[in-house]
């Protein structure tokens, strides 16, 4: 894999991950991501040029707005980072390629609702629908590779049910037996839309590995001094997309 075409992706990947840090920042105000200028997220100042280039702009102006020079979100540069490291992951793992290309427009949705479910324990529905509707280019890669494209539409369904069920399940017993909810109700409907995605193996080692971080987590918080109980909540969203990422790209390089 050549370096240039790995650059390349994680060029892309921080342009695009400028866009979805933004976007993870204004969707939860209810403004507009696509139309409108760029402005500062506290005194509202346009952004120039200058200000706008991933990671770089923050550290040349210190992490603060040039003008009323209020610190700027961290989520911003986490965002173009991660946007990067979809690109060249996607890259190194499909090459530059039709199949490359799906990987990284996983990755790059999955950035975002993982951002949102992080700070917001919040997935938007839609998003979560583009999610399962993008699984689509799937089928079309099959039909590019000449493979069974029946095959392929039988492990994404049942991959897609699969997930829908796993979490479903349980959210309706907690809410029956317990009288509370024990997820986020948009929770099944993303572990369905990977499942699309990853099939039933995948969704099932996506949910192992999630479930396996979360305890990770869980025991970092208590060692930290922070109390842990049965009313915690972790965000389960942010931790089956990034899991249900890293095996994809996993899957493919090993």
């Amino acid at each position: 894999m050549g370096w240039l075409i790995l650059l390349a992706g994680g060029g892309v990947g921080l342009l695009i991950g400028s866009f979805i840090g933004a976007a993870a920042l204004r969707l939860p105000r209810d403004e507009g991501i696509v139309f409108g200028r760029s402005h500062c997220d506290s005194c509202g100042r346009t952004l120039r040029a200058r200000d706008m280039v991933p990671v770089l702009s923050c550290l040349a102006s210190g992490g603060k707005c040039r003008t009323c020079k209020a610190p700027i979100d961290h989520q911003h540069v986490l965002a173009e980072l991660g946007g990067a490291f979809v690109g060249v992951t996607a890259v190194w793992a499909g090459g530059a390629t039709p199949e490359g290309f799906a990987i990284a427009l996983f990755g790059w949705q999955a950035l975002l609702l993982a951002l949102l479910d992080a700070r917001h324990y919040w997935l938007p529905y839609p998003l979560v629908a583009s999610l399962g509707l993008s699984a689509l280019i799937l089928p079309v890669l099959a039909f590019l590779d000449g493979s069974d494209l029946s095959h392929t539409a039988l492990v994404q369904v049942s991959g897609g049910a699969l997930g829908f069920a796993l979490l479903a399940a349980p959210a309706l017993f907690y809410r029956a037996v317990l009288n509370r909810e024990g997820m986020g109700a948009a929770d099944p409907w993303l572990l369905g839309a990977i499942g699309l995605w990853v099939g039933t193996m995948g969704v099932v080692m996506t949910l192992l590995l999630a479930a396996a971080a979360g305890l990770a987590v869980a025991g970092t918080l208590r060692l930290s001094g922070r109390a842990i109980d049965g009313q915690s909540a972790l965000p389960l969203g942010t931790l089956m997309t990034l899991s249900a990422y890293v095996l994809m790209v996993v899957g493919r390089v090993l």
